[in-house]
């Protein structure tokens, strides 16, 4: 797991823009990994960021359920920029046809208290046919 940050900014004066937590779960592809990537894209804290699988998402060539890590769960805030990374399995893993679908839903709650939510799908078929990245070192070779 990793975190990093990065806020958002407007497109042509380079200022930050205030838009306020945005909480999202993607799928990012590095060096023939999938990577589970929960995000505050948004210029404020995010506070009890959750991720509910709607199914059991297992990873690791099968021997870690990733749904239940209590990364999803156990959050008390999301800082804005910042992120946490969890590998999922290697892009060439074989998966069941029910494992390269998952749908989630995202919740958290910003300073005031208010709730906010999203559902995201993603489908890992989607990246097949990919090369995988490389070191750079080993192009060299």
């Amino acid at each position: 797991m990793s975190v990093e940050r990065d806020v958002p900014a407007d497109r042509n004066t380079g200022e930050p823009v205030s838009v306020g937590p945005e909480v999202v779960l993607d799928v990012e592809v590095r060096a023939g990994a999938f990577v589970l990537v929960l995000a505050n894209t948004g210029t404020s804290t995010a506070f009890e960021p959750r991720v509910v699988f709607e199914a059991e998402l297992v990873g690791l060539h099968g021997t870690m359920v990733v749904s239940q890590l209590p990364v999803w769960t156990g959050l008390a805030m999301l800082r804005p920029g910042c992120r946490v990374d969890v590998l999922l399995d290697a892009q060439s893993a074989d998966r069941a046809p029910e494992q390269r679908t998952f749908s989630v839903e995202v919740s958290y709650l910003d300073a005031a208290g208010r709730a906010f939510g999203r559902r995201y799908r993603h489908d890992l078929d989607t990246y097949l046919g990919l090369p995988a990245l490389l070191d750079s070192s080993r192009l060299d070779s």
